[in-house]
């Protein structure tokens, strides 16, 4: 058994490398798709502000707010959004933690350290 599992594992150390390198690849693809597309929307957004401003058109400020908050880096909106609660993938894949729900090695851990206290 133990000689079958010895001539597989390095087959499936580079598979599990080589899957763990596509899915990381593919993410990226992802990320800078979006950050391109969130680009071109932007510059697309700040042209027609342009457009309005350099015609004999009334822009009323409502409108032009509104382009403006549309036209926004994402890093502004996520400093607005900044008081929002991260989650983790710890989370995500196990679930929250309830505030009850503490494990015997940190009942113990906080005990030591109420021990330690009082001494």
């Amino acid at each position: 058994m133990s000689r079958f599992a010895s001539a597989y594992l390095p087959h499936a150390l580079y598979s599990i490398a080589i899957i763990s390198i596509s899915i990381h690849l593919v993410s990226q693809r992802r990320t800078f798709s979006d950050e391109r597309a969130r680009v071109k929307a932007q510059i697309s957004i700040l042209e027609s502000i342009s457009e309005h401003l350099r015609s004999d058109k009334s822009f009323s400020t409502e409108e032009f707010e509104r382009m403006k908050r549309l036209a926004r880096p994402q890093e502004e909106l996520i400093l607005e959004m900044g008081d929002k609660e991260i989650i983790g993938w710890k989370e995500v894949i196990l679930g929250r933690k309830k505030a009850g729900e503490e494990s015997k090695w940190e009942k113990r851990d906080i005990e030591k350290v109420r021990q330690e206290m009082k001494n």
